[in-house]
């Protein structure tokens, strides 16, 4: 065998200009531990480390320096050349380089001696490589004066047993690493100016691998010394073909595909035998980011480092690429995550798969996950996309309304199973047809809706009837959404829009033939009818009420023909329709899917119901655990508004004013709720501010029944000689005595206690608690809590009404008003 000459393999690395080295790295060498480890892939920094400190060192100082090749994994040459290198030095080596002179030569050596090997990873293989390892560590443990430093890409036997009998400093992946600042230290001395986001940028997207970062700063160098990311690809794909396994290099690729792995998935996706052992040699290696979640240890790539790699992949390979997702696609199906399934679907071109999963499971991608459709969609080739109308309108309606529309980055409601109310968007007649796109919007608007998102509803279906205007024989489809605009407008609250849109000529041509035998679009026309007269205050209410008819299935739907029944019935029906509503939106409640839009508004209406109907205890106790929401948080705050903590009730108001969905219906509550708690704590300005925005949003939306929830000598107060305003409040719904004291009861429901006595006689002599606690030395909140527990007892909602209440009662004797103490 021909050796490579001495020369070559003994001759010092040459250290490249403008490198940053870790001063902690080199104090580590200095430290002469006797085995030094440094190990790391190719590229790591290695050599580059080596050479810094070796021309650190004093000149004449005893250091050996050897550099492997892939001939050293005969274990013989590896010894001829260690042989070769130490010879240098003076050492005497016997017998030709045998393994038994240079081991025989070097524990007899009686002076200190350094010995380094670059490219350790090539010395012997497989049990020859175990071999030369105890070799070189029985020889440090032997020989005091002997230090062994090592440069090596794999783990080696030596680094885990050599620790079990002598001193070891590794240097591994992590300490190798270029931080940001070193990063930009480099980029300096190359010569590219780099902010610091960039340079944390290139260190956390290369896991700080500093030849592929020193390759892109030199290339970008001269790309007119703009950072060109793009640029890290030719280096990774040198990298991965100089690997020596193909088994190796095909387990970087695929795994590179998914974002992250566990050893499981890792034989799915790269399945070899020995996929374990590479899954293990690379994650020593320095390649992998490794974290421990849920019990088990989870894997992944740098981010530009898995880019690479996988466009290395689509380049080199695309077969195997689709192979992959094809894998994934099939996991996440049996996971239960369609979305991240579709994602695959498309990548591996399975063009029918992925439009089944999104036929499936439409209504949840467009409500719950808009970003992940559209990305999906954005990925499948236009004339694919065209042929197909739920790509086509995820391409060219749902994307568009994502930029412009921020609302939709608002978490809804889950939307649950659609797909019975889908199959009523069409309805009995054969004659009523909607061509896949139209019907794609269509079901976009129902899902939205179901989802609380009444913004992103109106658009789908505004685009669903512009589309259909421009097609023969859609008839239908008008008319389906135009119900569904004039169903969106009448749940926001806007009665006038919802109003317009109920007056289309086209909607009079809507089969109305009760419900379970009609389309949607006719049921959504009777709702919207109802919903357009409740919120009006109009006087046919009760006939359309009656002309809802009976709904045969128990969906969502179902749900808000109740809540719209009970809330009519809390508009004027007795203690007893009241309590009987009351219990259908419990009952119903037992019928719909948990956490969803229908259930939630029907635990509102019932606190909404009950509220009505004077039960605030029963109020209280079903408001218990209800989520807080866009639908929940007007009748919070009505429910702590009726209880006198008028702090909770301002809070709760603001934040639904604050809310991104909040209907026109909850704000005008809100409204009224600010200025009914200012008013009960005598802020007559803050008061009259808070009832003038009330009175924009009724008189701009044609709003009337929210103004009912407050007081009407409260709001005749506020009011004051405004005309206009005094309006808004029907004649025939106003009380018949409410300008007289008469109106309240001759005995309050329950006495007042001897202190309560004393807060309401000290408050008509001060403005409020503050005052009235000065003179009773009192705490604030004590005298609040009091002023509470009057106003219940009195059924008034401010000071100003308990006053009148309280003067009425003096009138029938001193003890009226307080029969306790």
């Amino acid at each position: 065998m021909v050796d490579v000459a001495p020369e070559v393999v003994t001759r010092r690395p040459r250290t490249p200009r403008n490198v940053v080295v870790e001063p902690g790295l080199l104090e580590l060498l200095a430290a002469r531990a006797p085995l030094t480890v440094v190990r790391g892939p190719r590229g790591f920094g290695k050599t580059t480390l080596l050479g810094t400190w070796l021309d650190g060192l004093e000149p004449g100082e005893p250091v050996v320096y050897l550099r492997l090749t892939a001939e050293c994994n005969d274990a013989e040459t590896f010894w001829r050349w260690l042989a070769h290198a130490v010879r240098a030095a003076g050492v005497e080596v016997d017998d030709g380089g045998t393994r038994a002179g240079v081991v025989a030569a070097l524990s007899a050596r009686p002076e200190p001696l350094t010995i380094v090997i670059d490219d350790y990873h090539h010395a012997g293989r497989r049990d020859a490589a175990a071999d030369i390892d105890d070799e070189i560590v029985e020889l440090v443990r032997q020989n005091d004066q002997l230090y062994v430093v090592v440069a090596t890409r794999t783990s080696r036997v030596l680094e885990t047993t050599g620790s079990l009998s002598i001193d070891v400093t590794v240097i591994s992946p992590r300490e190798l690493r270029l931080s940001a600042p070193a990063v930009a230290a480099l980029a300096a001395r190359t010569g590219v100016a780099i902010a610091e986001p960039a340079a944390a940028l290139l260190a956390d997207g290369f896991g700080g691998w500093p030849a592929a970062i020193r390759d892109v700063l030199v290339r970008s160098r001269g790309d007119g010394g703009r950072v060109n990311l793009a640029l890290a690809d030719q280096y990774i794909a040198t990298m991965v073909r100089d690997l020596r396994h193909e088994a190796v290099r095909s387990f970087m690729l695929r795994t590179a595909v998914p974002e992250e792995f566990d050893a499981e998935l890792a034989r799915l996706v790269a399945p070899d035998e020995n996929v374990l052992t590479i899954l293990r040699n690379v994650r020593a290696a320095g390649l992998l980011r490794e974290e421990i979640r849920d019990e088990r240890r989870v894997y992944s790539y740098a981010p530009l480092v898995r880019q690479a790699l996988v466009r290395v992949l689509a380049e080199s390979r695309p077969e195997q690429l689709r192979e992959v997702h094809t894998t994934l696609m099939d996991r996440h199906l049996a996971a239960g995550d369609p979305v991240r399934a579709i994602l695959h679907a498309v990548h591996a071109e399975q063009w029918a798969e992925a439009e089944r999963l999104l036929q499936e499971h439409w209504p949840r991608l467009i409500t719950q996950e808009p970003w992940s459709l559209v990305a999906a969609a954005q990925l499948v080739p236009p004339e694919v996309a065209a042929a197909r109308p739920l790509l086509r309108v995820a391409r060219e309606e749902v994307g568009p309304s994502l930029a412009q529309e921020d609302a939709l980055a608002v978490q809804g409601w889950p939307t649950g199973d659609l797909r019975g109310i889908t199959a009523e968007l069409v309805g009995q007649d054969s004659a009523v047809q909607h061509d896949e796109a139209s019907l794609a919007l269509l079901q976009w608007g129902v899902a939205a809706v179901m989802a609380g998102d009444l913004g992103t509803a109106l658009y789908a279906f505004g685009r669903c009837r512009e589309r259909a205007h421009q097609l023969p024989g859609a008839e239908a489809t008008v008319q389906a959404a135009t119900a569904g605009l004039a169903a969106a407008h009448a749940l926001l609250g806007d009665v006038d829009i919802a109003a317009e849109w109920l007056a289309d000529p086209v909607l009079a041509e809507v089969p109305l033939r009760g419900a379970g035998t009609e389309p949607l679009a006719a049921t959504a026309v009777r709702i919207a009818r109802v919903l357009v007269a409740m919120d009006g205050l109009h006087e046919d209410l009760p006939e359309l009420v009656d002309a809802l008819g009976e709904r045969h299935r128990r969906d969502e739907v179902w749900a808000l023909m109740v809540y719209v029944r009970a809330a009519h019935a809390a508009l004027g029906g007795g203690a007893g329709e009241v309590a009987r509503w009351a219990a259908n939106l419990r009952a119903a409640r037992h019928y719909l899917p948990r956490a969803g839009l229908a259930e939630s508004l029907l635990r509102t209406g019932l606190v909404e119901t009950l509220l009505a109907g004077g039960m605030t205890a029963a109020a209280r106790q079903a408001a218990e655990d209800l989520p807080v929401s866009a639908v929940s948080l007007s009748v919070l705050a009505r429910l702590s508004l009726a209880d006198g903590d008028y702090s909770r009730a301002l809070a709760h108001a603001r934040t639904g004013l604050a809310h991104p969905r909040l209907s026109q219906r909850s704000a005008l509550e809100c409204h009224l709720v600010l200025a009914g708690a200012h008013h009960a704590l005598g802020e007559r300005l803050a008061a009259r501010r808070a009832f003038g925005r009330a009175v924009e949003v009724a008189l701009g939306s044609g709003l009337r029944r929210p103004l009912l929830t407050m007081p009407y000598p409260t709001f005749t107060h506020l009011a004051g000689d405004d005309a206009e305003t005094l309006a808004l409040w029907p004649a025939r719904l106003r009380p018949a005595l409410a300008e007289t004291p008469t109106l309240v009861p001759a005995r309050p429901a329950e006495p007042l206690s001897r202190r309560e006595r004393q807060v309401l006689e000290a408050l008509a002599r001060h403005a409020g608690a503050v005052g009235v606690a000065h003179e009773l030395g009192l705490s604030v909140n004590t005298v609040k809590t009091h002023l509470r527990a009057v106003y219940r007892k009195l059924g008034v909602g401010s000071r100003e009404e308990a006053l009148v209440a309280a003067a009425g009662r003096s009138s029938s004797g001193p003890g009226a008003v307080w029969a306790e103490g």
